[in-house]
């Protein structure tokens, strides 16, 4: 008896030891996954740093490729270009438009087939946000937007858009 009695109070001291250190075992694994998991959320977060970064260096490539790569900046567009454009209710407009190096032109339109003088324009033409598109001044009633391409321009509608169909090369001028 008197060895259960010292035998009782010795197994209770081991349960709690045991206890006591698988509650210190505890904590530890917790702390162990928190470290981990902040160290797979600093990852993450130099990742997507990286990645933003990486997006950012190209979006300013594509911006830089899209501002030095336009009609404007790269094409020897000044000079003059030629071309008979449809008519309604004639042969074909003769269309001489002359594009001036201080953004000025002189458009020159004779009606085919009908009696009558040169009409003739001139003022000023601006280009669009792109580069590749330019408009000009003064006009109403008719299209003044020009896509500037190498060695011709193309008329465009009065939306400003390409025209297409059958005669759509007809609306192209040749840099004579």
């Amino acid at each position: 008896m008197k060895k259960a009695f010292v035998l009782a109070p010795l197994a209770l001291v081991a349960v709690l030891v045991g206890c006591e250190q698988q509650a210190n075992d505890k904590p530890a694994t917790e702390t162990q996954v928190e470290s981990a998991v902040e160290n797979v959320q600093a990852g993450a977060e130099q990742a997507m740093d990286s990645a933003e970064n990486a997006v950012d260096a190209a979006g300013d490539a594509v911006n830089e490729m899209v501002d030095h790569h336009n009609a404007k900046l790269s094409l020897d567009w000044n000079g003059t270009y030629q071309g008979v454009v449809p008519c309604a209710d004639c042969e074909g407009i003769e269309t001489s438009l002359t594009l001036n190096d201080d953004n000025t032109y002189v458009l020159t339109k004779t009606y085919l087939g009908k009696e009558g003088e040169a009409l003739k324009e001139e003022g000023t033409f601006t280009w669009g946000d792109m580069g590749t598109i330019i408009t000009l001044q003064g006009l109403t009633d008719t299209p003044n937007q020009f896509f500037v391409a190498e060695n011709q321009i193309i008329m465009l509608d009065m939306n400003g858009e390409r025209i297409d169909g059958d005669l759509a090369d007809m609306y192209v001028l040749k840099k004579q």
